[in-house]
């Protein structure tokens, strides 16, 4: 279920860079020993060989590697950022919405993968996690969308 394997929901105002919001929306899941910090500079490095693939959806963004680059235990975070931050200089490469996804093979996520799809596939929704103004805002979303 999506909410049983979300590490970390944290909002922050702004971040520097699209790296330093990979790194901070991991950082739960690495300070819980679910990711290893090469987990973090492999989706680094990915998004600066195959540029913004991650950029999923208008505003939101499922930065992610290979489970052999690091993946202890399938996991997810979320990062809401109240100033978007662009993965490049396209407008339609900004994100308010930072999903990690820490995958350890190419089966076991999918059932999260689904439900959080099926969350993201409204745009309603999508508005609702980027307004919301806490943590517990954003949670009973994804738990509406856990079952």
């Amino acid at each position: 279920m999506l909410n049983e394997i979300i590490g970390g929901i944290q909002i922050a105002d702004k971040v520097e860079s699209w790296q330093d919001a990979i790194e901070l929306a991991a950082s739960p899941l690495l300070q819980k020993g679910m990711i290893k910090e090469d987990y973090i500079d492999a989706m680094i490095t990915n998004i600066n060989k195959l540029g913004p693939y991650v950029i999923i959806a208008p505003h939101v963004a499922i930065p992610h590697a290979r489970p052999e680059d690091g993946v202890n235990k399938l996991a997810m975070s979320l990062l809401k950022l109240n100033q978007p931050i662009a993965f490049s200089e396209e407008e339609r490469h900004q994100a308010s919405l930072i999903f990690i996804l820490a995958a350890t093979d190419n089966q076991t996520h999918l059932k999260a993968l689904s439900q959080l799809s099926t969350m993201l596939s409204e745009e309603e929704n999508i508005d609702t996690l980027i307004n919301g103004k806490t943590i517990e805002d954003l949670q009973i979303l994804i738990d509406k969308y856990s079952e």
